[in-house]
């Protein structure tokens, strides 16, 4: 049975949420008009939801500036609790919808294609009640605003240095520098200052480049020629169609390095920051079957690190 004081909460929830939903598209996109325009409603509606639950709360929750909306302290901490809220929900939703034992994955396509994929099948065999969701993602799980919306843990490459992240490190990995051999043929490459002027290929940013050339006491200019591209398969067909040096795990382009699409100028790999880690939200809730999954993954890494 409800309690009346319980009941009362809930009819002032229930009062409020619409209102609570405008708040939150204001919080998100900063504007009253960008927040009209999603929500499909008039910029005056808006505004009367705004300063209602500015009212109810006696609280301000945005100070009103030129260029849009500025969240006040306050309105930072009810927004928290609200996307804490409304993660809650959904999962619970999303829970009752799946089959029993889903798990959303947000994968790297090359490192699903060149390690993940050969290993599910022992996955599902040994839990053939799990359900997996892959979900791609070009290494961006960890910048989006509300990751647990896109999948329940993922795999990232980077220093593993995310806020509101559980991170699992699950290897310590080096890094090989490859181009084509025409490119080569092209370029004299014999030590690491000869990188200096030839194309320099990447995706994301420059972090890898940078830290590879400043342990070979160089330093990344300006002028560098250079070429940013979508994803590793892509930088990967670039790299073997002559269009600059790559920077890669050395364990990921061995195939092409043994088959001579690819070469290693130096002939040796480089000690690195930068690995492969399991990223679990820190709103995401692990069910029994998400537990099992990550447990997976990081034994079958600690495996690979015990055999190499």
């Amino acid at each position: 049975m409800i309690a009346a004081e319980d009941l009362v909460s809930m009819v002032e929830i229930v009062r409020n949420i619409n209102s609570i939903q405008v708040f939150m598209v204001c919080f998100e996109v900063g504007n009253v008009t960008r927040a009209a325009q999603e929500l499909n409603i008039s910029q005056s509606s808006v505004s009367y939801h705004i300063k209602k639950l500015e009212d109810d709360l006696s609280v301000l929750l945005f100070r009103r500036t030129a260029s849009g909306l500025q969240p006040t302290e306050q309105g930072s901490l009810l927004a928290q609790h609200v996307s804490r809220g409304l993660t809650a929900i959904r999962t619970g939703l999303e829970r009752i919808a799946q089959r029993p034992g889903t798990v959303r994955v947000a994968l790297l396509p090359m490192f699903a294609s060149r390690w993940l994929s050969s290993r599910l099948g022992h996955l599902l065999e040994a839990h053939p009640e799990m359900n997996l969701s892959i979900q791609n993602h070009n290494n961006s799980f960890v910048r989006m605003p509300n990751p647990e919306r896109f999948a329940d843990l993922g795999i990232q490459w980077g220093r593993g240095n995310w806020d509101g992240f559980h991170v699992t490190r699950l290897w310590p990995e080096t890094l090989a520098p490859v181009c084509s051999p025409d490119y080569l043929k092209a370029h004299s490459i014999r030590q690491p200052k000869d990188l200096l002027r030839c194309t320099l290929l990447h995706v994301d940013d420059t972090r890898m480049w940078e830290e590879w050339l400043s342990g070979n006491a160089l330093a990344l200019d300006a002028a560098q020629p250079q070429m940013m591209l979508e994803d590793r398969h892509f930088q990967l067909s670039s790299t073997i169609n002559g269009l600059g040096v790559s920077l890669f795990a050395s364990w990921l382009v061995q195939d092409e390095l043994e088959k001579g699409t690819l070469v290693n100028p130096f002939g040796r790999v480089f000690d690195t920051s930068f690995a492969y880690h399991v990223v679990v939200p820190k709103a995401v809730e692990l069910s029994a079957a998400m537990q099992r999954f990550n447990g997976w993954i990081c034994d079958q890494s600690a495996e690979r690190v015990r055999l190499t």
